[in-house]
């Protein structure tokens, strides 16, 4: 076989490799999770309180905010953006959004972050940045996260801000993982909005490993 042949064996093959890998199917996914049956009955039973909430941004890093799902080396410093796994919407948004939607659920208080502060209504603003976004196939997720609550025409009612690690071992598939982080902002909601409930930084919790707190 003489070299203008091999080269053009190796081109067509080069092409077909290339072919193939950008006909590889794309898969989306939310972290906004399906309720349960009894999700949904628990969160229309809940009573209506007299404030309101005002959920903002959420902060994250921008290695993980980004289109793709981000695999974490466990070993190594070492992250893997995954070409064909990918968000649904802008990481950062989707954590805004079902982090409004579980306070909203469980403290059965409406969200006006998007129609504005009501002038005498007491509302509480939830503020989040996540320092550590950690996905680990086959293994666990990990957000670590601070949040700051600020109490809006509540009187002389201090600010209390906290942070917590929320954790959760998942099985095979990218479907498990992005279910495990939906587990863990469900967990961390749950101590944000007991915190509210009670006006108190203690918290209990399974899935979450409360930092500290501190008023301000």
């Amino acid at each position: 076989m003489n070299a203008s042949l091999k080269v053009l064996i190796c081109g067509v093959a080069c092409v077909v490799l290339a072919g193939c890998a950008a006909d590889k199917p794309s898969h989306y996914y939310t972290l906004m999770a399906t309720p349960t049956p009894e999700q949904s009955a628990a969160a229309v039973n809940v009573a209506t309180p007299g404030y309101a909430i005002s959920v903002q941004a959420v902060e994250l890093p921008d290695q993980v905010d980004r289109p793709q799902i981000v695999i974490t080396d466990p070993s190594s410093t070492q992250v893997m953006p995954l070409g064909d796994s990918l968000w649904s919407a802008p990481l950062s948004t989707q954590l805004h959004n079902v982090l409004s939607y579980e306070l909203s659920s469980q403290l059965g208080a409406l969200d006006v972050s998007g129609t504005g502060m009501p002038d005498e209504l007491p509302v509480w603003q939830v503020f989040m940045q996540v320092q550590r976004f950690e996905s680990l196939y086959n293994e666990r997720v990990l957000i670590d996260a601070t949040w700051r609550l600020t109490p809006v025409n509540q009187g002389k009612k201090p600010s209390m801000i906290c942070r917590g690690v929320a954790q959760a071992s998942v099985q095979q598939g990218m479907s498990a993982l992005v279910a495990g982080h939906q587990q863990s902002m469900r967990e961390l909601a749950a101590v944000i909005a007991q915190q509210i409930r009670t006006g108190k930084t203690a918290a209990a919790s399974t899935g979450v490993n409360l930092k500290g707190c501190t008023y301000s």
